[in-house]
């Protein structure tokens, strides 16, 4: 599955969602140490995860799937097994956090 976004955190680019996914754990390098948010499952399967991040790109930038920074989300199985992951920025990562697929913060490096 694939879209192209036309919102400028997107940048124009096409993403292409693998079919298997079915949910996104966020996670994120925090001042060196690595922190990871629940897992979210949707219902919708591929195309609820496309969609949650079409909203993310209205508030930063999202993707390319496969390439991860500072920020990211992994990209879950049915079975909630991480298989890929899909980069984001501060802006995008906060918007799925806080608004779009609001999640509590896992675990970290304390």
């Amino acid at each position: 599955m694939s879209f192209k976004c036309r919102h400028s955190g997107c940048r124009g680019v096409s993403l292409h969602i693998p079919l298997g996914a079915h949910g996104l754990r966020l996670c994120k390098i925090e001042r060196g140490d690595l922190v990871i948010c629940e897992k979210v499952r949707f219902l919708g399967g591929a195309e609820a995860v496309d969609t949650v991040l079409r909203r993310a790109s209205i508030t930063g930038k999202v993707g390319p799937v496969g390439e991860a920074g500072d920020f990211w989300a992994d990209i879950l199985d049915e079975n909630g097994d991480w298989f890929e992951t899909i980069a984001l920025d501060r802006g995008s990562w906060n918007g799925l956090k806080n608004h779009w697929m609001k999640c509590k913060v896992q675990s970290g490096n304390d």
